[in-house]
């Protein structure tokens, strides 16, 4: 690669990225899919960061300092920090456009381009359509399906995906040498083959210590049948509600990599998947969260 992208994995997508930048033959959208926590966004960011530096993306200019901190005049960020991105910050997104540039490009980095409304996405199809000069669009999504065909089909389209479990083994092990194999190990199995996900653990240890424990938590539900113990867990998630997606996370990996290696009968256990992801579902719709859980617990 010629450029530092600072993610694992993902050659084949860089590849067509970079041919573009290196041809100059640069779409005016592009829409980087894939499930999350896979690096898309640090993408989409790095590739501002080519579009904008003078200096072949050096990462040490003012400008590449301020496209990394999200300060750059020129490069504006939708994150996806809320639930839906309205019309009326589609329509600032537009005047911005329309606003004269003071560098080489205007690049637009939407996350999460499915929390659209309805009405906020055909406003953005418009711009899609008749895009100001030197303006590039870089979206990412987690959910394709959720978008309308018609901005599709004005953008180009990247696909990401995970990486299997002994890619991304190595890969930490090339990265970070001093890291005990074991917890490396569990890592792999929290992130699913989510590259930006074993990332994030590998370098915030209190983040792992969470995932560690319930790790501990869930093999013992596993194991043991006390629905007591289960229920009382209940109350420690409702405490902190701030750990349920630790525990889905961890819940969901240990039983696929479990039915993966045999280690579990798949025709008892796969059902337990699809009631956690109901489970998961309900609780995002904000129905009643005891109960749900607690049911989750009685599949368990």
């Amino acid at each position: 690669m010629k450029y530092n992208w600072s993610i694992i994995g993902h050659e084949k997508q860089l590849e067509m990225l970079e041919n573009d930048l290196s041809s100059g033959n640069v779409s005016h959208a592009y829409l980087l899919s894939g499930p999350n926590s896979i690096g898309k966004y640090t993408v989409a960011k790095k590739m501002a960061g080519i579009l904008q530096c003078e200096n072949d993306f050096c990462h040490s200019c003012s400008t590449c300092l301020q496209v990394d901190r999200g300060s750059h005049i020129d490069t504006v960020e939708l994150k996806g920090n809320v639930d839906s991105i309205k019309i009326f910050e589609v329509r600032e997104l537009i005047n911005r456009c329309n606003m004269t540039r003071q560098s080489k490009y205007k690049v637009f980095l939407v996350q999460s381009l499915e929390r659209m409304t309805h009405d906020a996405a055909n406003s953005f199809l418009k711009v899609l359509e008749e895009p100001p000069e030197n303006t590039v669009f870089i979206l990412t999504t987690n959910n394709i399906r959720n978008i309308l065909p018609t901005i599709i089909s004005r953008v180009r389209v990247i696909k990401f995906g995970t990486v299997s479990v002994n890619y991304l083994e190595n890969k930490l092990l090339d990265l970070y040498p001093e890291h005990k194999m074991d917890d490396l190990q569990k890592i792999c199995l929290f992130s699913m083959g989510k590259t930006g996900k074993a990332v994030q653990l590998m370098e915030h240890p209190d983040a792992l210590a969470k995932y560690m424990e319930a790790y501990r938590i869930v093999v013992g539900f596993l194991a043991n049948k006390n629905i007591s113990s289960r229920f009382s867990y209940v109350d420690d998630l409702l405490e902190d509600e701030s750990t349920f997606n630790t525990f889905f996370d961890v819940l969901f990996s240990v039983l696929r990599n479990n039915i993966l290696s045999g280690s579990l009968d798949g025709e008892r256990f796969i059902p337990i998947i699809d009631s956690a992801h109901e489970a998961l579902s309900l609780l995002k719709k904000n129905v009643n969260s005891r109960l749900v859980l607690e049911n989750l617990m009685l599949t368990l």
